[in-house]
């Protein structure tokens, strides 16, 4: 019986080493769209640069930017987009999941909150 239990046991173990590596191996914005204890919200940008063509995919531009949310937090997102460049000074309201990116929209300056233009302005 100690044999059978001890055997389950590091079969558990692994196991649990094996999904640890394969973890390691998938990208970081993948793991966020799938992890349940990362919580969606919506991030602004403000776009003032061109893209840069994206390794990943062809025909799209990838856009290396610091969102800020609601309360001024900020963060490195990646924004993909099948145009190299929008007008200058755009915003875009960002709705993400960790690093991973569901959307985007353009809006005005008008829909920014507050807290976050000062913060956009601030590190333009």
């Amino acid at each position: 019986m100690k044999k059978k239990l001890k055997r389950i046991l590091i079969g558990i173990l692994v196991g649990l080493a094996v999904g640890m590596g394969a973890l390691s191996l998938i990208d970081e914005d993948v793991r966020d769209r799938f992890n349940p204890f990362i919580g969606e919200k919506d991030v602004y940008v403000l776009l003032n640069k061109e893209g840069e063509p994206d390794p990943e995919f062809k025909h799209r531009y990838m856009f290396r930017l610091d969102g800020v949310d609601e309360s001024g937090e900020v963060e490195e997102i990646k924004v993909t987009a099948s145009v190299k460049d929008f007008a200058e000074n755009t915003y875009l309201k960002v709705h993400v999941k960790g690093t991973y990116v569901y959307e985007y929209e353009e809006i005005t300056e008008e829909d920014v909150p507050e807290q976050a233009i000062k913060e956009l302005k601030h590190n333009k």
